[in-house]
């Protein structure tokens, strides 16, 4: 009688494990897309850029994370993470894949991740900046907003902001 006790305690503990291991493992999407949107500046209402963003990689549903290949108008960065809950953006330049990876901007999203937006601003202005990638030769200076689901300039904007007040919100609810 014993014997069999411990056979079916034993069973259990096992069933119980790799339940556990289904529940707990990360659970990765994997992305290859395109998507195609208008870059505006906050300041210059003349700036409005058509944008072609890929993706090539996986979307981490436990860490709400995407890792992999981003392409922006043709521009190749390896090894990015783009991490709405603490809002960054960071990738490699292919050719030059060693750590650290470069900051590009700060993106933000909603809890479904059917909206979302990144802002790119102009610091550190170089040849191979995402920043001159999207300026294409503009002479102002000014941060650029590309926003998901792309609508007008207005939109766009307005989306960056009010999913900028939900993380701050979010952001601190978090630190309480």
């Amino acid at each position: 009688m014993k014997k069999i006790l411990y056979s079916c305690v034993a069973i259990l503990s096992v069933v119980g494990f790799i339940i556990y291991g289904f529940i707990s493992a990360p659970k990765v999407i994997h992305v290859n897309q395109q998507i195609e949107v208008t870059a505006y500046k906050v300041e210059d209402r003349s700036f409005s850029k058509k944008v072609l963003i890929s993706l090539s990689g996986v979307f981490d549903e436990k860490s709400e994370s995407y890792l992999g290949k981003l392409t922006v108008n043709g521009k190749e960065y390896m090894n990015c993470s783009l991490d709405p809950k603490f809002a960054m953006v960071q990738c490699s330049e292919v050719g030059n894949e060693k750590p650290p990876r470069d900051h590009l901007g700060m993106v933000v999203a909603n809890e479904d991740f059917s909206k979302w937006s990144l802002k790119v601003g102009p610091s550190d202005q170089n040849e191979n900046n995402l920043y001159t990638v999207l300026n294409q030769g503009s002479t102002t200076t000014d941060d650029i907003i590309l926003s998901i689901p792309d609508t007008d300039r207005d939109s766009s904007l307005r989306a960056f902001d009010e999913l900028m007040q939900h993380h701050v919100v979010e952001l601190k609810q978090s630190f309480k």
